[in-house]
């Protein structure tokens, strides 16, 4: 039996919507066991470890995501140039989000006729 995207859809949003209901329900277990938040915090003590909370979030989202579109890519790749086919390789590197630094996946490939390397675009 297969599922309708629309049924997906709905399920994925109501287990999303429980897992961040458990993270903030552990973050801030945490936060107590740990004594980042100590007594009555002012609220401004809570909003702020809420950010931070929310940038770690971003930044798994955005390492997730860019390894899924790298994982989609084909094997091979033409030169923009010379239009060669040249194989697609896969390499890390740390960039800086508005969140703080992400180490993300990224195809690069070379063409050995034009010595020079390219990043295939979509």
């Amino acid at each position: 039996m297969e599922v309708s995207m629309e049924a997906k859809a709905v399920a994925l949003q109501e287990r999303f919507e429980r897992l961040l209901k458990e993270t903030a329900e552990v973050a801030t277990e945490l936060d107590v066991v740990t004594g980042t938040l100590k007594g009555v915090p002012h609220y401004s003590v809570i909003e702020l470890r809420a950010h931070e909370i929310g940038r770690q979030v971003s930044q798994l989202v955005q390492q997730r995501q860019m390894s899924e579109v790298v994982a989609s890519r084909p094997v091979t790749a033409r030169c923009p140039e010379c239009r060669t086919v040249a194989e697609v390789k896969t390499s890390s590197r740390e960039v800086t989000s508005i969140d703080g630094p992400v180490k993300l996946l990224e195809t690069k490939c070379h063409c050995d006729q034009c010595r020079r390397d390219f990043f295939p675009s979509a």
